[in-house]
């Protein structure tokens, strides 16, 4: 065993080392255009929509739950969206995704529809400028930023909604709820359906200055590219980040509610939690 690590340590050094000039380039451009970052409006949308069978109950459920101020996106996808079943993707492992610039949704199997209507439901695309919005996620030509919290929530809306028993984002879902003890949940909600990672960015401002925020996703994104290519160095950026929230939220304790969640995610982070336990003694 000892030896395999040995033989595989520079592939692991190479690889993160390239992802993480990778993201100290993103940091730069993403703290140079914040202040030009710009939420896109839906500006067309029809909420009486044809509906095939199987979309009906989940549709029905995120009306239900989320605030319709907060659906416009969805009505407005909804009303063109191309959502198919492909076996055919089960030859390359993938279950679902959707594309928000072309709004396809496609699946394998219907356990995915939950975690891909709801990026569709966050999703916004303004194809002149080129630039895609989807939850807390922005693209565009000068930068990408939160894609592994963006998944994290996602999965997360998806279980609470739908109760879904899903395992894939188990690391991320966590860390997005490390982060959602700093907000109140409607609120958090908000940002992601609305795309405005701006507010939501600027509410963790008041915690710790902006460019502190920014560099903490931008690892957090690091930490999924690295876990993507199998690199076991993403464990750390995500241990500390977890550090960090637990942190900010001890310095700005919030009800006895959001003290005994914060008890709990301890309970579900064996290695933070021991970190934690150490630093105190």
């Amino acid at each position: 065993m000892l030896k395999e690590i040995t033989y595989l340590a520079p592939f692991f050094v190479a690889n993160a080392s390239a992802s993480f000039v990778l993201s100290k380039i993103s940091e730069k451009k993403v703290i140079s255009s914040f202040d030009n970052i710009k939420t896109i409006k839906q500006t067309k949308y029809n909420k009486e929509l044809y509906l095939e069978p199987n979309l009906i109950k989940l549709v029905s459920t995120i009306e239900k739950n989320i605030k319709p101020e907060y659906l416009n996106n969805f009505y407005a996808n909804l009303n063109n969206a191309k959502i198919q079943k492909k076996m055919k993707l089960l030859l390359f492992g993938i279950k679902g995704k959707y594309n928000g610039q072309k709004n396809t949704l496609d699946y394998s199997i219907n356990g995915s529809l939950e975690h891909e209507i709801i990026h569709l439901a966050s999703s916004v695309y303004n194809k002149e400028e080129d630039i895609l919005q989807s939850g807390f996620v922005h693209y565009d030509k000068g930068f990408n930023l939160c894609k592994a919290l963006n998944e994290g929530y996602t999965d997360l809306q998806s279980r609470r909604l739908f109760n879904k028993k899903t395992l894939f984002y188990n690391e991320e879902v966590r860390i997005a709820e490390f982060f959602e003890l700093l907000f109140d949940k409607e609120e958090l909600q908000k940002y992601y359906f609305t795309n405005d990672l701006v507010g939501f960015i600027n509410h963790l401002s008041t915690f710790i200055n902006r460019e502190e925020v920014i560099k903490m996703l931008i690892n957090f994104d690091l930490g999924f590219n690295l876990k993507k290519l199998s690199n076991p160095a993403y464990k750390v950026l995500y241990t500390n980040l977890e550090l960090k929230l637990s942190e900010i939220f001890m310095k700005n304790k919030k009800s006895f509610k959001k003290q005994f969640e914060h008890i709990h995610l301890l309970e579900k982070s064996p290695i933070t939690s021991t970190i934690k336990n150490l630093k105190r003694k």
